[in-house]
Parts: C-alpha cells; structure tokens; sequence
C-alpha cells in the first residue's frame, strides 16, 4: 500500500511539474530556441522544484540533506544526458518531431526516474552507497 500512495504522490508532483514544463518546452521551442537548450535552461528549476516536493511529500524522506541531494543529482544528470541523446537522435538524426520525441522521452523516463528514486535517492537510512 505505500508503494501505491508514494506513487500517487510522486505522479501528482510530475505530472505538475512535467506538464509545466512541457508547455514551457513547446513555448520556447516555438519562439526558436532549440531543444535541447530548452531543456538545459528549465531542468535546473524542474530538479530544484521536484526535489523539495518529492523529498517532503512524495516519499516523506527524513534522511541527511546533503547525501539525498547528491544522489538526486546523479539521477537527475543521468536523466538529462538521457533526454538529450533522445532528442539528438530522434529529431536530430531521425527528424522526428521535437515534441512529440519530448513528449515520448517523459512517458518514458517517469517510470526509470521514480524507481532510482524510491529504491536509491530517497531509500531511507539505509547506508549502502554512502
């Protein structure tokens, strides 16, 4: 059952905080500005948004600051590289609409994102990587 509420709560954070910033990447891709600095410029603010939310509500985390904010880091960079070879290579090479590759890459990587999260970012007390 907590697995269930945590997701719940984790979907509500991202389908807030993607569905935001998916209009914004639609916005700023139309008025010219490319891709992938599109998401380059609004992943720092997404990160910083969806760590405090997730951290205090999603998962209700109370462990150090300091080494969830690392490991949520690490996440979240191995999701931007992700999301930016996506688009490199499904619009770029590909020529697939960039928001439909958008769209696709965020249905996609939810699920990777929120298992890191739950099973690594935000596993409690637990002292396995630090």
């Amino acid at each position: 059952m907590k697995w269930s509420k945590e997701f719940i709560r984790y979907a509500a954070v991202g389908a807030t905080a993607n569905g935001f910033g998916f209009l914004l990447f639609v916005l700023f891709t139309t008025l010219g500005i490319s891709p992938v600095m599109t998401i380059s410029i609004f992943y720092p603010i997404h990160i910083g948004l969806a760590f405090y939310l997730n951290k205090k509500w999603s998962f209700k985390h109370k462990g150090r600051i300091s080494a969830t904010a690392v490991r949520y880091l690490i996440a979240y960079i191995g999701c931007y590289v992700l999301n930016v070879a996506e688009l490199k290579y499904f619009n770029g090479y590909w020529g697939f609409s960039h928001v439909l590759v958008q769209a696709v890459a965020t249905v996609v990587n939810v699920p990777l994102i929120f298992v890191t999260q739950k099973f690594w970012v935000f596993r409690g007390n637990r002292h396995v990587f630090y």
